[in-house]
């Protein structure tokens, strides 16, 4: 069982830890909890506890997001539709970079010279690529002829919407993922957000992912912690 309580630490071990850690990235802790290393230390844990929490609800997104867009992709495209020059005609450059570094990648865990699986390279392609196809330039070349069609049998949402939604969940995971503080963020708005897109790609994962999350029960730990040292 995980627990979020510090150990006993005298003046010289947590003068190490803040050392470690840096006082750059503990900045926003420190300032929080006016410069008390032991409060700041606290705190940096409990957003990593909730950082991880966020995390594991945003993979459900990113592998649904991916998995449904790569199906439609190779209704209309073929089974390697990061190849077809149909589909890199339509993508700009950046995409076409994210693709070749996802190929290259893939092979690297690949035995050389058996097929590479289409999933391999699949599951290399960063949030921001998946982004970027329902950008609004994209619009009547790939979300109306083709991935409009990953929200069946419900009604699609407009593209511009879905768009601003997945945008903001790519900053949140990329605030998590680079190990930023989040602890200020509303994240229970966040949790609500990503279980609304979670709705859209498929409703059934999306309660799995409500119903197992432990957001709320970190959430709740931080309040509480920030409440009662008056932070």
């Amino acid at each position: 069982m995980t627990s979020t309580k510090l150990p006993e630490l005298d003046a010289s071990s947590l003068s190490h830890v803040v050392a470690t850690l840096t006082r750059p990235r503990l900045s926003k802790y420190l300032r929080v909890t006016r410069n008390n290393a032991q409060q700041a230390l606290r705190l940096y844990v409990l957003n990593t506890k909730v950082s991880a929490a966020v995390m594991t609800d945003l993979h459900y997104i990113e592998v649904a997001l991916r998995n449904k867009f790569d199906r439609e992709l190779a209704a209309k495209f073929g089974h390697e539709w990061f190849k077809d020059a149909g589909f890199l005609a339509l993508v700009d450059g950046r995409s076409h970079a994210i693709l070749l570094k996802a190929q290259k990648d893939a092979a690297k865990h690949w035995p050389k010279g058996k097929a590479l699986p289409s999933g391999k390279v699949i599951a290399e392609l960063t949030f921001g690529f998946w982004l970027q196809l329902t950008d609004s330039k994209l619009e009547h070349k790939l979300w109306v002829p083709c991935l409009h069609k990953a929200f069946a049998p419900r009604k699609a949402p407009k593209r511009a919407v879905f768009n601003q939604q997945l945008e903001k969940l790519r900053q949140l995971r990329n605030r998590v993922a680079h190990h930023e503080p989040i602890f200020h963020l509303d994240l229970l708005d966040a949790h609500h957000r990503i279980f609304e897109v979670g709705q859209l790609l498929c409703p059934t994962t999306a309660r799995v992912m409500d119903q197992t999350s432990t957001v709320q029960r970190q959430v709740m730990g931080l309040t509480k912690y920030c409440k009662r040292r008056g932070l």
